[in-house]
C-alpha cells in the first residue's frame, strides 16, 4: 500500500496543475502560521568538478531558488533558535504522509519548546520531485551549498538567532547534515562567521559521495550521528571511519551505532524490502582529496573499467563536456558489476528516538 501511494503521489505532483508548486505546502495543516519563502541558491559543477567549482566560483553561473518553510514559536518575539530539516532521496513530499512522519511531530514539540522550524525543499527549484531512481538529478554538492544559502539566508532574518542554527536529516540529508561541519565547504560559499550550532544526521552514505577524505571541521558545529548497525543501503561501518577521522581532526562528534536498526529506521512501518533500491557499496569509495579532485584510487578505477582512456583524458574532457564525462563515468559500473539491487528500510523506531532527539536540540539550541 506505501509503494501504491508513493506512485500516485508522485504522477500528481508530476501533473502540469502540480508542475512549480512545492510539496511543502502539504505541511501547512500542521504548521499553519508557517510562512513559504524563497532562498537564493546554486548547481554545483557536474562529475568530477563539484568542489572545484565551488573554490573556482563557477558553481554562481548556475542560480537556482530553493523552496523552504519557515514556522516560528508562537510565544515570544525572538530571536529564536532555528533548526532546518532536510529531506532524503524521495523528496519533501515525505514529510506530510503517514510512513514518514517523526520530523513533522518532532517539528511541532520544538516550536512548543522556543525553537523555530524550517523545512527545505532541494528539488522543487530543479523541477525534481524524487532522486530515489536517478541520483545523478541533484547532486551532493548542491545540497550542501543549500545547506550554507539557507545558513546565510536565516543570518538576514532578525527574528533568528544565527548562532543557534541546527541541522537534521536522514539518508540524504543524512549526508547533508554531516558535511556542512566541513571547513572548506563553508570558507568556499559564505562568511566564515557563520557555522551551524549543531548537526543531527542519521544514515548517510559516507562512502560514494565524495566526502574529504582528510576532513577539517568547523570546531563550532557540535555533530551526532546515528546510524542504524543493521543497514545494508547506507552502511554503518565507512560512517564510524569518517567520525573517528574527523574527531581526530579536531571536531566535535559523536556516532551512535543502534544495534539492529535498519535504513530509514524511523519510517512509521515496519522493516520491509526495497527492491528497486539501487546499492553501491561493492563499488570503489570515492573521496575528495585536499587539491579538490577524487582520489586516485577512484579515478585508476574508471580507466581501468573503460569509462576514459586515461586520467588526463578524464579531466580533459571534464573541462570541455562535464555532461559526457559524467555519463562516460557509467561506463565503469556497468562493465565492473558492482550495484546491485535491494536492501531494507523501516523499522518505526521512532517512538524510541524521539526523547534523545529533543534532549539533543534542547541542550544544544536553548542553552
Amino acid at each position: 500500500m506505501k509503494k501504491i501511494f508513493i506512485i500516485l503521489f508522485c504522477v500528481f505532483i508530476a501533473s502540469p496543475a502540480f508542475a512549480g508548486t512545492s510539496s511543502l505546502h502539504t505541511l501547512w495543516p500542521y504548521f499553519k502560521d508557517a510562512k513559504m519563502v524563497q532562498i537564493p541558491s546554486y548547481n554545483s559543477g557536474p562529475f568530477p568538478n563539484e568542489f572545484i567549482t565551488l573554490k573556482d566560483g563557477s558553481y554562481k553561473k548556475s542560480p537556482v531558488k530553493i523552496d523552504a518553510l519557515i514556522a516560528y514559536p508562537k510565544k515570544g518575539e525572538g530571536p529564536f533558535p532555528v533548526l532546518v530539516f532536510n529531506h532524503a532521496s524521495g523528496g519533501s513530499w515525505q514529510w506530510s504522509n503517514e510512513w514518514f512522519k517523526f520530523d513533522r511531530l518532532m517539528a511541532r514539540q520544538l516550536l512548543k519548546k522556543g525553537i523555530a522550524v524550517m523545512f527545505v525543499d532541494n528539488f522543487n527549484g530543479r523541477s525534481v520531485v524524487s532522486a530515489d531512481e536517478d541520483q545523478s538529478q541533484v547532486s551532493t554538492y548542491s545540497f550542501y551549498i543549500d545547506a550554507f544559502m539557507t545558513l546565510e539566508y536565516l543570518s538576514k532574518d532578525p527574528r533568528v538567532n544565527i548562532k543557534k542554527v541546527g541541522i537534521t536529516g536522514w539518508s540524504r540529508g543524512g549526508m547533508n547534515s554531516l558535511a556542512i561541519a566541513e571547513k572548506r565547504i563553508r570558507d568556499a560559499l559564505i562568511s566564515k562567521d557563520l557555522y551551524f550550532a549543531a548537526a543531527q544526521p542519521r544514515a548517510p552514505d559516507c562512502e560514494n559521495v565524495s566526502l574529504f577524505g582528510n576532513p577539517q571541521p568547523i570546531k563550532e558545529t557540535k555533530t551526532w550521528m546515528v546510524l542504524g548497525g543493521a543497514d545494508d543501503y547506507t552502511r554503518a561501518e565507512p560512517c564510524v571511519e569518517y567520525g573517528k577521522k574527523v574527531k581526530a581532526n579536531g571536531g566535535d562528534i559523536e556516532v551512535t551505532v543502534k544495534k539492529g536498526w535498519h535504513h530509514g529506521f524511523l519510517g512509521n512501518y515496519p522493516r520491509e524490502l526495497s527492491e528497486d533500491a539501487e546499492i553501491y557499496w561493492k563499488c570503489p569509495r570515492v573521496w575528495t582529496e585536499d587539491n579538490g579532485k577524487y582520489n586516485k584510487e577512484y579515478i585508476d578505477w574508471l580507466v581501468k573499467n573503460g569509462a576514459f582512456e586515461s586520467e588526463e583524458a578524464m579531466w580533459e574532457m571534464a573541462k570541455n563536456d562535464p555532461g559526457k564525462a559524467y555519463k562516460r563515468s557509467g561506463i565503469a559500473f556497468k562493465k565492473s558489476k558492482c550495484i546491485f539491487l535491494g536492501a531494507h528500510t523501516g523499522g518505526d523506531k521512532g517512538g524510541k528516538f524521539m526523547k534523545p532527539f529533543l534532549k539533543f536540540w534542547e541542550e544544544t539550541l536553548l542553552n
